[in-house]
This record gives structure tokens, sequence and C-alpha cells, in this order.
């Protein structure tokens, strides 16, 4: 089990890749996602920061293996299979 993804530090955000200006963005919409879909589970968690297309292309890779592993800190893959996963389009939205 890892840490959670209400747990992630803007610090960390930064760290992934993102600039400061893009981190603080990214955290605010990651906190208003996070607070109206975990009580539902990681996958809706997932399925909201997907809609809201909050994982972009051109993003390091690094952020999205970050807010991947933490969403899914955890997920129980023996009882519920591999968890979820989205692949970015290469086009900008």
């Amino acid at each position: 089990m890892g840490r959670s993804i209400s747990e992630l530090k803007m610090e960390e955000l930064v760290d992934s890749g993102l600039t400061p200006a893009e981190a603080e963005s990214f955290a605010r919409v990651l906190k208003d996602v996070v607070a109206g879909a975990s009580s539902s589970g990681p996958a809706a968690v997932w399925r909201e920061l997907v809609a809201r297309r909050l994982l972009r292309p051109n993003f390091p890779h690094t952020l999205h293996q970050l807010v991947y592993y933490t969403v899914y800190s955890d997920w129980d893959s023996s009882l519920l299979g591999p968890a979820p996963y989205w692949f970015p389009s290469p086009y900008v939205y």
C-alpha cells in the first residue's frame, strides 16, 4: 500500500516536471476531483481525471505515473484484476 492521491504534494508535481504555475493549477483541479469522487473509489477518481482532461499528452510521463500510482495505491489486483489505465492521445484538446 502506497500513498493516496490526497497525499500528493505540490513539490512532487513540480519534481515530476510541471512548472510551479502548472502544478498549482493541476493541484487545484486534482483536489476538486478527489473531493468529489474519492468516496466512489479509485476508478471513479481516474474516470473524472480523464473526463476533465487533467493529464495531458504534453505533460511528462513521470507526472502520469505519479498520479496513476497514487490514485490506485490501495487497488487490490488479486481481487479486482489489474487497475484500469489510460494512454493519452497524442492530440492536444
